[in-house]
């Protein structure tokens, strides 16, 4: 295995675990999975610990989509888009 070979595809996933923004993580999480399918798909010899790394970052990319996604959708209806209510309604009188 080649040292520049594993960066590649750890570098992507650093970057995925690691944002804050979440307008960028969605990409950075598509950039990681690319860059470990790419490094899966290489002829250069994968040895078995650089396949398990590669395996656990695939199922904690896929685990850091779902919470992504159940971050950014609302639970419950917020005070400004529940039907009926305004911002005025939520205001102390």
């Amino acid at each position: 295995m080649s040292d520049l070979t594993s960066s590649v595809w750890r570098s992507a996933y650093v970057a995925a675990i690691f944002e804050t923004d979440a307008a960028r993580m969605a990409s950075r999480i598509s950039d990681a999975r690319t860059a470990i399918n790419e490094r899966l798909s290489r002829l250069v010899e994968i040895t078995p610990h650089e396949h398990e790394a590669l395996q656990a970052a695939a199922q904690k990319l896929e685990t850091l989509k779902v919470q992504h996604v159940d971050l950014i959708k609302p639970l419950v209806p917020t005070g400004d888009t529940a039907p009926g209510c305004s911002p005025a309604q939520d205001e102390p009188t």
